[in-house]
Formats: structure tokens, C-alpha cells, sequence
């Protein structure tokens, strides 16, 4: 029978292996629901963020079955709308809804939105997580504008199931993305 010899880079080797596979097993954990909307944006925030299939699709592993599906909808709603009016902007025209559109610009170049992650509260089987967006101190610092992010968790990880809108002055719910793609006229 095969004993390792007891020196140093035996020790060694040993550690590193059980330090790799111990290591894989606390990456596979699931993330918390901040945790997972913050890895949202900055996937989402580092493109280009239109409205159309080839960023939809690439957004679709973040997002609910059904949300997709009213998403796909959309793009079909918009490419007949567009077919009649070339020159009108489209409904999600300033692309996928899930930033505040007030930009910042120093010496021409954009300064993104600074992002804070607010209150989570749990609803049902839904959990909600508060995104709130400010100016870059650059540009003043002051409130934009907050949604709210609707999450369900299924075995792997955290999905988003809807996009709440809010009042900023009361931060009450003004409405829901989800209401919005399934609005009988375009």
C-alpha cells in the first residue's frame, strides 16, 4: 500500500486539493436575493441594454419563464407597430425598462447612474429588493428614481419575476412592468 511521505509539499498538495474542492462548494451556494440583483445590473449595466432579441436573449437567464415569454411578445407587438409607423418610437423604445433614464455627462463622456441597493421584504413566495438610482456626485448626486425588483427562487438561483415602478415621492407602487407588456393596445 501507497503512503505519502511526510514532508512539506505533500502537505501541501493535499491542502490545496481539499482547499479547491471546498472552495467549488461554497461558490455553488446560492446567492442572497441582493447579491444576485446586484450581479443583474452589472451584467445588464455593461451592455448596451436596447430593446431587442439578441439582448433579450442574453438577459434571458436572469428572467422568470413567463416574463420572458411577455418580453418576446413585446418584440413581436413592436416590429408591427414599427411596420406601420417607421418613424414613431416604440413602447420599450429607450430599451429594456430596468434603469432610471436621466444620464450624466462630463467633458462628453457618460457617467453612469450610481446604484443602492435598499430595503428586501418578502411577499408570498416573492421576495422584493429596492434599487434606487442617483446622479454621480459629479453631476450633483440626487435622487432619480427607485423600482422595486420582484424575485422567485427556484432550485438553482433567484429569477426576475416582475419590475415594480414607484412613486419617488412616496415610494409607493405605481405600477408593474408585467402589467404593462400584457396593455391591450400598443
Amino acid at each position: 500500500m501507497w503512503k505519502p511521505k511526510n514532508n512539506i509539499k505533500t502537505k501541501f498538495i493535499f491542502l490545496s486539493i481539499i482547499l479547491l474542492l471546498l472552495s467549488g462548494s461554497v461558490f455553488a451556494q446560492k446567492q442572497s436575493a441582493s447579491e444576485f440583483v446586484k450581479s443583474f445590473y452589472e451584467f445588464h449595466r455593461a451592455r448596451s441594454g436596447g430593446f431587442n432579441a439578441e439582448d433579450l436573449e442574453a438577459h434571458k437567464k436572469w428572467f422568470t419563464a413567463e416574463l420572458y415569454e411577455l418580453f418576446q411578445n413585446e418584440l413581436k407587438r413592436e416590429a408591427e407597430f414599427l411596420k406601420e409607423n417607421p418613424t414613431d418610437k416604440p413602447h420599450f423604445g429607450d430599451g429594456l425598462p430596468f434603469t432610471a433614464l436621466e444620464e450624466c455627462y462630463v467633458e462628453g463622456k457618460e457617467v453612469k447612474n450610481v446604484l443602492k441597493f435598499g430595503k428586501i421584504s418578502s411577499k408570498e413566495n416573492k421576495t422584493l429588493v429596492e434599487v434606487k438610482f442617483y446622479q454621480p456626485k459629479v453631476c450633483e448626486g440626487y435622487f432619480i428614481h427607485a423600482y422595486k425588483i420582484e424575485l422567485v427562487k427556484n432550485e438553482k438561483s433567484w429569477l426576475i419575476n416582475d419590475l415594480i415602478y414607484l412613486n419617488d415621492e412616496t415610494m409607493s407602487e405605481e405600477g408593474r412592468l408585467t402589467e404593462d407588456l400584457k396593455r391591450e393596445k400598443y
